[in-house]
């Protein structure tokens, strides 16, 4: 019996392993993006906008690009002029880190559709 017991934890630490391998490389291929966004209307200061902001990058590179998305968070500061400084970490399935920058940079100017508002994307950097 603990030869079988034994087996069986071997063959689950190898399966971890190279889960933890596959997130690794994963986020390997994930670009880091500044945006500059602004809402099509007042935000309701109560609105999650962390969730926000995660939703508007996660689902227009999900639509754009046709493939799954990893989205490992994202960042925000209010600027005075009531638009918001975003920075979000993100890759998609199947893209290099230089190709999911490209499509998020190529960006500027078009309006993503959010839940509390949709947003106008004014500018998109990504390193």
């Amino acid at each position: 019996m603990q030869f079988k017991l034994t087996k069986v934890l071997v063959a689950l630490a190898g399966i971890a392993v190279a889960s933890a391998s596959a997130i690794v490389a994963k986020r390997d291929d994930a670009a880091t993006c500044t945006l500059v966004l602004i809402p099509s209307a007042p935000v309701d200061p109560s609105t999650d906008l962390v969730a926000e902001f995660n939703f508007v990058i996660g689902r227009a590179l999900a639509l754009e690009t046709g493939s799954g998305i990893e989205q490992l968070g994202s960042s925000f500061t209010q600027n005075a002029d009531s638009t918001y400084t975003v920075t979000d970490t993100i890759s998609a399935d199947g893209l290099t880190a230089a190709q999911t920058a490209s499509d998020i940079e190529d960006w500027a100017g078009q309006t993503k559709t959010g839940i509390a508002a949709n947003w106008l994307v004014d500018s998109a950097t990504c390193a």
